[in-house]
């Protein structure tokens, strides 16, 4: 079909008013519902490079399964309604709701920094949104100013265009048949280099939305930012000198942006729990720091250093105040006035009931610890299986254990969280359960060194060897290494194998003082592990 579509009618009922904008990987148009009352919405036509007949057939069950993304998330009313989506002469269309207003790069500019209470605010809009995309297990992919739209009749944020769209444009099939990106997935200014290697998370689109806050707030665009070594992003020297900016927030800029996606936030959710904690009273009378000659996360790091020194030396005078002052300790009185003078005998048989007590008192706490260890490393634990035929697996897992789905475009499969142990317990220890697609045939050893190379630059640089296991019927490789969540450390163990252009990946996180508690378990999951119909 004619990209320029403009005065035709598609489908017998959306008549096409003008043409909206053009991409390398489609175009956009206004268009009028002639079934629906004349209404204006958007028409996006995607084109895919190749008419190869693999390439359409990937290209449509790529174009069903995001129609079925969007209108999952177009019930959120920051997100516009889909309101159609259909094939015509090997051309994609999606038809969405119209949202009147415009786009941020009208008013992120440069040379016009925002105000601080600004930026805040417009980080806060933006979160608000991407945390419900997150909730339904989605990564946007392309976050920039023009894909974020302040509409007209409330100010809100909407979010649009999705990136995982284009893939449907982009991939050709190759003189072998196999299945190639033309372009990746995504902006550069925006991208982090997980993203750009192919394996973006929620901590990608993260990092996009920090990048478009700082552009804001420098007035700086993204490319003329400077990395230095460690490839972090220098951009606090071109903050306002005469501005006293909040520390909390600068700081939390940073982690949004952190070269390796283990050291960034990994949620919506959280960031907008820090920025909740922001006190501008408190903060705005400190002096700003702007980093010149080194970088952003040197900065981070050595504020970290000094809060924990901070911390140590509090603790080291309160117990040298509890030393030489005994009667700041807790006392115990069974019994009369504890201002009346006490006996030696009196004092002896409190020391006693005192030590009775804090005996007791150990005791308990050492049989609750001990009954929840056993819980959780019980090798009764009961499993239940679960089975995923158009992903082409099973597995075996605690029923006591919750399951969230995962499907995009370069991973598929199932994540398993364990319950919570107590009231102060605030960590799931999860298991995932992946299915990735190769782009080219690929063997153990290749997926091996691809994966030990990114676990060492990304997130556990002194990571040892894989070792050889099987994975259902098939050999594999195993690894155990440390990580971040949060600024938390974790530790993971993660077990892949390679079979027909495809990666099967378990990957165990925990929090490294319960790791071993629900090793066994995830030692039955890892052995329960089979492929089916493949």
């Amino acid at each position: 079909m004619d990209a320029n579509l403009v005065g035709q009618i598609i489908q017998g009922r959306y008549y096409i008013v003008k043409q909206l904008g053009r991409g390398g990987v489609g175009v956009t148009f206004l268009a009028q519902d002639q079934q629906c009352f004349d209404s204006q919405c958007v028409v996006k036509q995607l084109k895919p490079k190749s008419a190869n007949p693999k390439t359409l057939e990937i290209a449509r069950r790529l174009f069903n399964r995001e129609a079925e993304i969007m209108n999952r998330l177009g019930y959120c009313d920051r997100i516009p309604r889909l309101l159609a989506y259909f094939e015509d002469n090997q051309d994609f269309f999606l038809v969405q709701e119209l949202v009147e207003g415009h786009d941020l790069s009208k008013e992120i500019v440069p040379h016009q920094p925002w105000s601080e209470k600004k930026s805040i605010t417009l980080l806060k809009d933006i979160l608000e949104v991407l945390l419900v995309v997150q909730q339904h297990s989605v990564i946007h992919r392309d976050l920039k100013p023009s894909n974020l739209m302040r509409r007209i009749k409330d100010g809100k944020i909407v979010l649009i265009d999705f990136g995982s769209v284009k893939q449907v444009s982009t991939q050709i099939i190759d003189a072998t048949g196999q299945v190639k990106q033309t372009v990746a997935v995504g902006t550069k200014s925006y991208m982090p280099m997980e993203q750009m290697m192919g394996r973006p998370g929620f901590h990608s689109d993260i990092y996009a939305v920090g990048i478009i806050v700082i552009q804001a707030l420098t007035g700086v665009p993204p490319k003329n930012f400077t990395i230095d070594q460690n490839g972090e992003i220098i951009w606090r020297n071109k903050l306002q000198s005469q501005v006293n900016y909040q520390p909390r927030f600068l700081n939390i800029l940073d982690k949004m942006v952190r070269y390796r996606f283990s050291e960034r936030y990994t949620s919506a959710g959280v960031i907008l729990s820090d920025l909740a904690q922001l006190d501008a009273q408190q903060n705005n009378n400190k002096p700003t720091e702007i980093v010149r000659g080194k970088s952003q996360a040197q900065a981070v790091n050595q504020t970290a250093q000094n809060d924990r020194q901070t911390r140590i030396i509090s603790k080291q005078l309160n117990v040298v105040n509890v030393q030489q002052n005994p009667t700041a300790r807790v006392n115990i009185h069974p019994q009369g006035n504890p201002s009346e003078p006490k006996s030696k005998s009196g004092s002896k048989s409190k020391v006693i009931v005192s030590m009775v007590a804090g005996v007791t008192l150990l005791a308990a706490a050492l049989g609750s610890w001990l009954l929840v260890k056993n819980k959780t490393a019980d090798p009764e634990l009961k499993l239940s299986l679960y089975e995923n035929e158009s992903h082409g697996f099973r597995v075996n897992y605690p029923e006591v254990w919750s399951q969230q789905n995962r499907d995009d475009f370069f991973a598929m499969g199932v994540v398993f969280f364990s319950p919570l142990e107590n009231d102060s317990d605030k960590f799931k220890e999860r298991v995932s359960v992946l299915v990735e697609n190769l782009s080219s045939d690929m063997s153990l050893a290749q997926y091996t060194n691809e994966s030990i190379s990114e676990i060492k630059r990304l997130s556990d640089p002194k990571v040892g060897e894989a070792q050889v296991i099987n994975l259902g019927n098939h050999e594999a490789r195993q690894v155990v290494y440390l990580g971040e969540e949060n600024g938390n450390p974790v530790q993971r163990m993660q077990t892949w194998s390679v079979k027909n252009n495809q990666a099967y990946v378990i990957t165990y996180t925990a929090q490294p003082d319960s790791y071993d508690n629900y090793l066994p378990a995830v030692e039955k999951m890892i052995e329960s592990f089979e492929t089916i119909n493949n």
